[in-house]
């Protein structure tokens, strides 16, 4: 038992020695600047999601969630846009972001659009909920 591991100590401690630096794979390539922009594109579209329930759920007026809305529009346009420009100024960089923001959960376009009809009260709802936001009844 003990000849085995000393035996499994010298050939990690040989395997490590001869490994080169050559045959190390390089650390992948990512833009701060890049993921970062990736990352507060994911807090625009939770924040457009949340402020379409708070306005389904009457907490908002129409005018405040057509200005709010249009803010968050806005923003996640420049966002875009940057995300745009650096995808194209460091291509090489771009699929590690890319990787990272699958991860993050974008929000689809469709469940941002009014869409489903609540069977109970008739009342508008968003694409995948599974109860009404104004009466609460299940949406089928």
């Amino acid at each position: 038992m003990v000849f085995a591991c000393v035996l499994l100590a010298v050939v990690v401690i040989g395997f490590t020695l001869v490994v080169r630096d050559q045959d190390i794979p390089p650390a992948p390539v990512e833009n701060p600047e890049l993921k970062h922009l990736q990352e507060r594109r994911v807090v625009l579209f939770e924040n457009l999601k949340d402020l379409q329930f708070e306005y389904l759920q009457g907490k908002l007026s129409d005018e405040d969630y057509q200005s709010l809305k249009l803010g968050f529009q806005n923003d996640l346009a420049v966002v875009l846009a940057s995300i745009d420009m650096l995808r194209e100024k460091f291509p090489q960089a771009a699929g590690n972001a890319d990787e990272a923001a699958a991860a993050g959960k974008a929000i689809p376009e469709s469940t941002v659009n009014v869409s489903s009809k609540c069977p109970a009260c008739h009342g508008e709802n968003p694409v995948g909920h599974r109860f009404c936001g104004n009466c609460g009844g299940p949406l089928g």
